[in-house]
């Protein structure tokens, strides 16, 4: 037994020496606008908390938490739609845009909100819905009825066999061409009354603009500007890619073999997504926004974030350049499609491809939740959240948080009589559905969490709110909540705000980022992604430490470290990093008096583990001569 112990030491001190360093980026001159370093923490109104006990969030519920954010450390939220709406996509389907919907409170109700917000330095961006309307849009009926101001506000077309259907209304009428909607089945809707088509990438209930209409880019431009008024700092620009098709009615191609399908997936979308004027409209939208921090002096920039599912080479097609800049940041959804079969891997190509494709003068950005996609917990496992919290905070640029992810929130099972979502078509298909990640927000221990007074909420608490909870993690010094409050307070330091780059994939489960900044502190943040324990030498792959002793800025609660613990980046001397499976922790060169918090756990363990590591790779090295 302990020969076998002492082989499985040497042969992991041997694998962590073996070292890949791909991505590199050097300290560059700083960007000290308010949004480049940010947390832009997205609220679900819905799901955030509920004062008026329906059973629904409301505008004051996030006000009355507002400093939950200070306390995290939060600057900047994302708030999801509160637009009136008759909320046939959770709000995604707009009626009027610059009205607040009764269900989310009222424009006073804002108008508090944004008060109180500037009273704690906290910044907000809303969504922009540039794609579509809802069918209840006054716009949308005034054009079904063909009113001269309104008619080519969307995207109306004859049918295929227009000419038979108006001599015989007991004729189907043929769509103009095989567009489908992205929730399945046709992109075209027939109305009765226009006695037109008229598309939809969505909903039947969300008809698209005629966003090549002039007077529907200054409808849009109009809309951005009444919110900015009320004092809004930015706009997160939904389904961006959707706003052009081709004006030839092309069909598009399906997939081989799929044919038949009514899938949207099966389908090539190159008649109506990334179409080349979308750069052109989000480069005008950055104009205008320039513009009106000019006319109106104000002393920080407006903010544009986009959202496009899109590859590579279009994204970074958002941002625009130099004489006509576009977003601030095209959101980077790479970190959603983490491969939990080859962790290090994958998130080292992921980090790869966006730091090296931004143009220059640009802003890196990181996403890996929301309101569409699976939380962390549910996706790769609880133990990894605190890993990953670690990994996306660390890396410069803007962190984009969903709501509960401080605290580790699950996806929660809906069953099929309590969906809302509509793109699962009401239910039918109940494995598709978004609402698993769109749940109430955990507070407490009480009934529903905490957040509705309500007998029933409008989704589902998760059953694990009794220990997955905002009130209770803040007792616990090693909870997710205390281990992402510390993590942004590292954020605000220089090195994290201003510093160079570089990441090491050592092995198939040991991965270092590094972040450092000339005269100032290094931070190494080391994740294992193994299901064993790994001992790591960082001497051997990172050079030029400016210390041979590391101390422990912050270490994940399955690590056994505590902060303040010293660790040897060299072999000869101290104790080597040996780190438990699925932990995190984070290095500084220097000194950090050892906080309050205290570790949970056995010290000692840690303590013999380290110790016999440290001899074995001394045997490993005689060994190997």
């Amino acid at each position: 037994m302990e020969t076998f112990e002492i082989f499985f030491f040497l042969v992991l001190a041997h694998t962590c020496a073996t070292v890949s360093g791909t991505v590199d980026i050097p300290v560059k001159t700083p960007n000290n606008e308010w949004w480049s370093k940010t947390i832009l923490y997205q609220v679900y109104p819905r799901s955030f908390k509920d004062t008026n006990k329906d059973g629904i969030g409301d505008l004051k519920g996030i006000t009355q938490k507002l400093d939950h954010f200070v306390d995290l450390g939060i600057e900047t939220l994302w708030i999801g739609p509160f637009f009136k709406s008759p909320m046939d996509d959770m709000g995604y389907d707009v009626e009027d845009f610059k009205e607040i919907d009764p269900l989310f409170g009222t424009m006073a109700d804002f108008e508090e909100l944004i008060l109180e917000m500037k009273k704690r330095n906290l910044k907000l961006v809303t969504d922009l819905i540039p794609n579509h309307s809802s069918y209840k849009s006054e716009w949308f009926q005034k054009s079904i009825k063909n009113d001269p101001v309104y008619a080519d506000y969307y995207i109306w077309h004859n049918a295929s066999n227009q000419n038979e259907v108006l001599k015989n209304s007991s004729i189907k009428p043929i769509p103009p061409n095989n567009w489908m909607s992205v929730f399945g089945g046709s992109g075209w809707t027939w109305n009765t009354e226009r006695n037109q088509f008229y598309y939809h990438q969505f909903s039947p209930k969300q008809p698209d603009f005629n966003i090549r209409n002039k007077k529907i880019q200054q409808e849009l431009l109009d809309i951005m500007e009444f919110w900015l008024d009320k004092g809004i700092l930015g706009f997160r620009i939904d389904a961006l890619k959707h706003l052009f098709e081709t004006e030839e009615l092309t069909d598009e191609p399906f997939l081989p073999g799929k044919e038949s399908s009514t899938n949207y997936d099966d389908m090539i979308h190159n008649c109506t997504v990334d179409q080349p004027e979308v750069y052109a409209l989000i480069q005008d939208w950055r104009e205008f926004v320039i513009n009106y921090a000019t006319r109106k002096n104000l002393n920080m920039s407006i903010f544009l974030a986009t959202e496009s599912y899109s590859k590579i080479n279009i994204l970074m097609q958002y941002y625009g350049n130099s004489t006509r800049p576009g977003a601030q940041a095209p959101f980077n959804f790479g970190l959603l499609t983490v491969d939990p079969n080859k962790y290090v891997d994958s998130i080292e190509s992921k980090i790869q491809v966006w730091m090296k494709n931004m143009p220059d003068g640009t802003i890196a950005n990181w996403v890996m939740e929301n309101h569409d996609n699976f939380r962390i917990p549910t996706k790769f496992g609880p133990e990894l959240v605190q890993m990953f919290n670690a990994l996306k905070l660390a890396l410069p640029g803007i962190d984009v948080t969903y709501y509960g992810g401080e605290i580790g929130m699950h996806n929660t099972f809906v069953r099929k009589d309590q969906i809302k979502d509509p793109n699962n078509a009401g239910g039918i298909r109940a494995d598709e559905s978004r609402d698993y990640e769109r749940t109430p927000m955990q507070w407490d221990d009480s009934v529903n969490a905490g957040f509705t007074e309500e007998k029933y909420s409008w989704l589902p608490v998760n059953p694990n709110y009794y220990q997955v909870n905002v009130k209770t993690q803040k007792t616990i010094p090693t909870s997710n909540y205390n281990f992402y409050k510390k993590m942004s307070q590292l954020r605000h330091t220089e090195t994290l705000r201003h510093g160079g780059l570089q990441t090491f994939n050592i092995s198939d489960s040991i991965y270092i980022v590094k972040r450092y900044l000339p005269d100032h502190e290094t931070y190494l943040v080391v994740l294992n992604f193994a299901s064993e324990t790994e001992t790591v030498i960082i001497s051997n792959v990172i050079k030029n430490i400016e210390n041979e002793t590391l101390y422990v800025y912050l270490a994940s609660e399955n690590s056994a470290y505590t902060e303040g613990y010293t660790v040897s980046a060299n072999s000869s001397s101290g104790h080597l990093l040996v780190l438990r499976p699925k932990a995190v922790v984070v290095l500084t060169n220097k000194f950090i008096e050892a906080p309050v918090i205290q570790q949970t756990g056995n010290s000692g363990t840690q303590i013999n583990c380290t110790i016999i590591s440290f001899i074995c790779a001394i045997i490993f090295g005689i060994y190997s001569q």
